[in-house]
């Protein structure tokens, strides 16, 4: 009967000599990954040293020669594997460079020279924890993103056998409450707006865009990066009822610097939304307004830069929070107009179509992070009015100066009496 082989990665007994003064010998007959059984040595000080070393190569062989990186490689060699499979993933751009950053700024400093056998969960963990000290919740949810990815590429190349980063708890985020403008605020929050950007200024003139940017933003939902990626193309004022199409947004990264993206945040990003009147008529000016001016503008955008190109949402988000701060609306970002389209569509049509109108997969999203709780109560009388009591189905209690007197009383109980007596009398 032909004896059994070895196990994929296992070895037979091992062979100790003593080869010169102080050099020990180890060596045994190790499986391969690929089958073919091979002999192994290593060398010690001493025979358990010679031991432990060839112990060790037994380990290093579990790893597929193809492998990148094994259980003694740095995490720094893991890095460069996982950053060279992040830029060719489908990823958006957006999200390589925020990842990329991740890795270099908080990843590689701290457990960069750390070998991939030795970053347990523990390990892992601790340095979670100091990155909520050190930098916040969200940007250790980031991380540990970032390296669960990083060992899932290390499991592949048989460098771990488990994910060390399943298991670790990364805290959450404090969700604040919602906080939406009203109707009122905004008309207050546009008149001042509109003072600011008519005030006389040193230096380079105030910009006059920002309350036509604050009347899109409130009246569609949009994000403002969805706003600077509209052209003209996208837009039918004409229609019945006037709609935009949503389809692109403008990021900015590393590499590209500001440009339009093809596709919006998510896929549920790409929508039709209806346009109000007044927001028609202000676009129908303003297409007047560009036409007549002849500015340079070659992408056809509704907002360019005061130079033609993509404007940079991030550079207008700073300019609003100085002018917000100014207006004494510090609270107000713009993100806070989405919030407050939410909120209004959302008491009047319903969380759902808040959902549809902001770009969002989920109706929880929207609940949760932009609609503002109802702070009234609804009149729901016309509604429950339904379980009214019927009339005549209970007999009122007669009040204090309806009471029967002492001798009103006496009277009723006799005459009681005698039509009791003659419904009893047989003879009656």
């Amino acid at each position: 009967m032909a004896r059994e082989p070895l196990p994929l990665g296992t070895w037979g007994s091992i062979k100790v000599s003593r080869i010169a003064a102080g050099t020990w010998n180890a060596r045994s007959k190790y499986r391969d990954m690929d089958g073919k059984v091979r002999i192994v040595e290593a060398r010690g000080g001493s025979s358990a040293a010679a031991r432990r070393n060839l112990l060790q190569k037994f380990a290093d062989r579990k790893t597929p020669r193809y492998g990148l990186v094994n259980p003694r490689s740095r995490i720094n060699e893991l890095i460069e594997v996982f950053l060279v499979e992040l830029q060719s993933s489908d990823k958006a751009d957006r999200t390589k460079d925020k990842y990329s950053y991740c890795v270099k700024k908080y990843i590689a400093p701290a457990i960069g020279e750390v070998r991939v056998s030795e970053a347990t969960s523990g390990v892992i963990d601790n340095f979670i924890r100091k990155l909520v000290e050190d930098a916040g919740p969200s940007t250790a949810r980031s991380c540990g993103a970032v390296m669960s990815w990083m060992f899932k590429v290390a499991l592949r190349h048989d460098a771990v056998t488990v994910n060390p980063v399943i298991g670790v708890s990364i805290p959450r985020n404090k969700t604040a409450k919602p906080q939406a403008l009203d109707a009122v605020q905004y008309q207050d929050l546009r008149e001042r707006l509109i003072g600011w950007e008519t005030t006389p200024a040193l230096g380079r003139p105030r910009t006059q865009e920002l309350h036509e940017i604050a009347d899109f933003l409130v009246a569609t939902g949009a994000r403002p990066g969805e706003l600077f990626a509209l052209t003209w193309n996208d837009v039918d004022l004409d229609a019945d009822p006037p709609t935009v199409f949503i389809n692109a947004t403008v990021i900015r990264t590393s590499i590209g610097g500001v440009r339009i993206q093809d596709h919006p945040k998510s896929q549920h990003g790409i929508r039709h939304l209806t346009l109000p009147d007044f927001l028609v008529e202000q676009l129908r000016e303003r297409r007047q307004r560009q036409e007549r001016l002849g500015l340079p503008n070659p992408l056809s955008l509704i907002f360019p830069s005061s130079t033609g190109t993509v404007c940079d949402a991030n550079n207008v988000g700073k300019l609003w929070r100085k002018v917000a701060d100014s207006l004494g609306y510090e609270w107000v970002t713009l993100k806070t107009f989405r919030k407050a389209n939410a909120t209004l569509i959302a008491r009047a049509l319903g969380p759902e179509a808040a959902a549809y109108q902001a770009g969002h997969s989920k109706v929880s999203m929207t609940q949760e992070h932009y609609i503002e709780e109802l702070r009234e109560a609804l009149d729901t009388r016309s509604v429950v009015d339904a379980f009214k009591p019927k009339d005549g189905s209970r007999q009122a209690q007669p009040t204090e100066d309806e009471a029967p007197s002492a001798a009103e009383q006496a009277q009723a109980a006799e005459v009681d009496g005698t039509e009791n007596d003659e419904k009893d009398d047989p003879k009656v």
